[in-house]
């Protein structure tokens, strides 16, 4: 599909794709064999070694398909860019189901916009005391302080220039079947252990404590992508420790992987079904628990598999749906959306 389609706005930076070659990803792999290779694209990487990749049997773990299932990406609906410039971060609201928050990744945004699956905007909602620098990232789970709440967080965790912190913006949910026109958020402020690092993918686990994928560095001369990290912070901010590295595999059709690196773009956290998702330019993979009540920090160790990936060009954000059986993914460039239901 050619195109050279860009969305205005001031955030991180924007790719132009003069050509994308998009192949379908089967929901449910687990008939073909395994293979535990892993590692980053080539930077040579073309159009037709992406077709005659795609007949490989995937690269990662894929485990037998026991529920859910996932069908066939669909395209429902659009984000129009008076909605949001730019999607960066994507969560599904707990307490309204059905409805759901976005952000934009322009400097000095101190708002999310709530939309409906298709886009259709339905409110906007400013966070009184949040002016983000590169927020990234949105997360909808438990509040530190009441477990059977549900927060909005705000991740302002993309950083292009050596931030020595960034903070991460929290809110309780309100209702949004009579939104209010602000809420009060708490700027809670984060230091990485290992100095400043970049990132897009941030989720809660059950105490309200933030998880953060960092956006691995590429290299484009060598066309080798660097470590991906997993990094965990206190509930109230203070220094986000290093918890795992995560070993991305090589995506099996890695034409933007060639161009920008195996980054991930976006996470999103079903805790009670025990399952992660993790965005690439090329790809969604999906960890799952292999127990009940895994601690979701120990996802890395989970078993994974490739689900469906949508056809939206420069793929920024992901998010299950509230009951965690399906998910949607969004276009940083078009404001396209895809939602990805099970079958199963």
């Amino acid at each position: 599909m050619a195109s050279s389609v860009t969305r205005g706005g001031t955030g991180s930076c924007v790719l132009v794709v003069t050509l994308a070659v998009a192949l379908p990803l089967a929901g449910c792999s687990g008939s073909g064999p395994d293979s535990t290779e892993t590692g980053s694209p080539s930077a040579g990487a073309t159009p037709e070694d992406s077709r005659a990749n795609a007949s490989l049997p995937p690269s990662g773990p894929s485990p037998d398909c026991d529920g859910p299932c996932y069908g066939e990406p669909d395209t429902v609906g659009t984000l129009a860019e008076e909605t949001v410039v730019e999607v960066s971060g994507m969560a599904a609201s707990v307490r309204t189901p059905g409805l759901y928050y976005v952000v934009s990744d322009e400097p000095g945004t101190s708002e999310v916009a709530v939309v409906r699956e298709d886009g259709t905007p339905v409110a906007r909602l400013e966070l009184a005391g949040m002016d983000a620098e590169n927020a990234e990232a949105l997360a909808v789970g438990p509040c530190d302080d009441d477990p059977d709440a549900s927060c909005l967080y705000v991740g302002d965790i993309g950083d292009h220039v050596g931030r020595d912190h960034v903070t991460v913006y929290r809110a309780p949910e309100p209702d949004l079947d009579d939104p209010p026109a602000s809420v009060d958020a708490d700027a809670l402020e984060f230091g990485y252990e290992d100095g400043p690092t970049d990132a897009e993918a941030l989720f809660v686990d059950s105490d309200g404590r933030p998880l953060v994928v960092s956006k691995a560095p590429f290299d484009r001369d060598t066309g080798e992508t660097g470590g991906t990290r997993l990094y965990r912070g206190p509930a109230d901010g203070g220094e986000l420790a290093l918890l795992a590295e995560i070993e991305l595999p090589e995506p099996e059709n890695g034409f933007l992987a060639g161009l920008v690196g195996n980054v991930v773009t976006d996470a999103s956290a079903s805790l009670a079904a025990g399952r992660v998702l993790l965005r690439t330019y090329d790809e969604v993979l999906e960890y799952r628990a292999p127990e009940p009540g895994a601690d979701v920090a120990s996802f890395p160790d989970w078993p994974l598999r490739r689900v469906p990936a949508g056809d939206v060009l420069q793929a920024e954000s992901v998010a299950y749906t509230v009951d965690g059986c399906g998910y949607l993914t969004t276009s940083e460039l078009t404001g396209a959306i895809d939602a990805v239901r099970c079958t199963g």
